[in-house]
């Protein structure tokens, strides 16, 4: 086959348009590669259940292919300050850290954001791009995968390409056809999601926009992110068992857990929702194989973990960028298809895996762990209000920090001893604690 002469030929097929693949398709392009983005909705649109947090070390990848800031967080306000109240205990505010030149991270519209980066893909030299197109198999020669058979507008059209990667999500068309095994699953965690868009919440303790979090100490907790045009995202997350649907529907589960606690309900109360509710349950946290003959994953469609800490789409372009260097080098000649998906896995385990471990932790121990009455009043309280323990879990989640050894013993226990000698110290001096929830009216 004369490659210069096919116009159905391309160095590389990209299935699926959300993060992961537009900015996979990007870098492509501008290495100067010829590329075929596929995207089976049309943009822009929702995706499937997603956080929508983007940190500062997201930002920077996406300044890397020229995504302009001002057009995917266009009237979406920056987020400075967390808050986290645990039970009727106690709450504590933490300032989002400065990294990478920025010093606030957002709850983007992922409407508007994924539409944004797929302008900013469709924008590149020797990119084709086409939403609305569904892939439905995929062509192979022996063993090879060699390309796609996609359907749009009610018509069936084949492509063929030197790869085709599934940037296609959790349940990946590519990652099934091509017969990816899994590995590394955990199914000893699962959790379950369902959020929502609200319109008029109000505010938490001023005009400031935060990210406000409420543990409820029953296997799940409630986190409100102020988000794009006024928005507010309301998620709870929970131990899959804990929100089981029963006889309820999913509106009627996630709105009666809502109300269930003043110290959320208080801001909705007056609010009205903007979207349906939507979810997923038992989100699975695994790893699926890097690629085979002809073909490789990105994104979702490669590694899935726990949305707790907000790292998805953090994982999408940084697997997207390994990924485009992979294929560049094997483009190139420098090294074999073999040897190009030999060191793009072990760059995706280098930079996801020991944050895949830590993830998973987390949701051990804020989700899965009962502790007792004792311990919230003393040492969670004490270690969740130390300043020192707070900035270093906000630049882990920032990846600021490396996730192996990001909270020593001497962090954890200096906190506890910190925590304690100042409830003496107060009680000595019959001061009030600053830690103190806020009054409900």
């Amino acid at each position: 086959m004369n490659d210069s002469h096919n116009t159905n030929h391309y160095d590389c097929i990209v299935v699926g348009g959300r993060p992961a693949g537009a900015t996979l398709a990007a870098r492509l392009g501008q290495q100067g590669l010829r590329v075929l983005l596929l995207e089976r909705a049309v943009l822009p649109s929702p995706p499937a259940a997603s956080s929508p947090v983007i940190y500062p070390a997201t930002m920077r990848l996406l300044d890397e292919i020229g995504a302009d800031e001002a057009e995917y967080a266009r009237g979406t306000p920056r987020l400075r300050r967390f808050v986290a109240e645990v039970r009727e205990d106690f709450r504590f505010t933490a300032a989002v850290p400065s990294l990478f030149g920025r010093d606030y991270i957002y709850a983007i519209d992922r409407a508007r954001f994924d539409a944004a980066l797929w302008r900013t893909a469709a924008g590149q030299p020797g990119v084709v791009a086409h939403d609305g197109a569904s892939v439905t198999d995929l062509l192979r020669d022996g063993e090879r995968v060699t390309g796609v058979i996609w359907r749009a507008d009610g018509l069936e059209q084949r492509a063929t390409a030197g790869c085709v990667v599934g940037a296609d999500g959790r349940f990946s068309l590519v990652a099934r056809k091509a017969g990816a095994h899994d590995c590394d699953e955990r199914t000893d965690l699962p959790t379950t999601i369902y959020y929502a868009y609200w319109k008029g919440v109000a505010p938490y303790d001023g005009a400031e926009p935060i990210i406000h979090s409420f543990s409820a100490g029953r296997g799940y907790g409630i986190l409100t992110m102020d988000s794009a045009d006024g928005s507010t995202a309301v998620v709870v997350e929970g131990r899959a068992a804990a929100l089981e649907l029963g006889d309820a529907t999913a509106d009627e589960l996630y709105l009666g857990l809502l109300r269930r606690h003043p110290r959320v309900w208080r801001r909705l109360a007056g609010a009205t929702l903007a979207t349906d509710v939507r979810g997923m349950r038992n989100i699975g946290n695994k790893y699926r194989g890097a690629g085979g003959p002809g073909w490789a994953l990105v994104g979702d469609a490669l590694h899935q973990k726990d949305p707790i800490d907000g790292q998805g789409i953090y994982d999408a372009v940084a697997t997207a960028k390994l990924l485009a260097t992979a294929i560049g080098d094997w483009r190139r000649g420098r090294m074999t298809w073999e040897r190009a998906l030999e060191q793009y896995d072990a760059a995706v385990r280098a930079e996801t895996y020991a944050m895949y471990v830590e993830t998973l932790e987390r949701v051990r121990r804020e989700l899965y762990t009962g502790y007792s009455e004792r311990a919230y009043r003393t040492w969670v309280r004490w270690l969740s209000t130390d300043r020192e323990y707070q900035r270093r879990l906000m630049l882990l989640l920032a990846r600021g920090l490396p996730p192996t050894g990001w909270l020593p013993s001497s962090v954890f226990f200096g906190a506890i001893g910190r925590g304690a000698l100042a409830d003496l110290v107060r009680a000595i001096a019959r001061r009030p604690a600053p830690y103190a929830p806020l009054p409900l009216e």
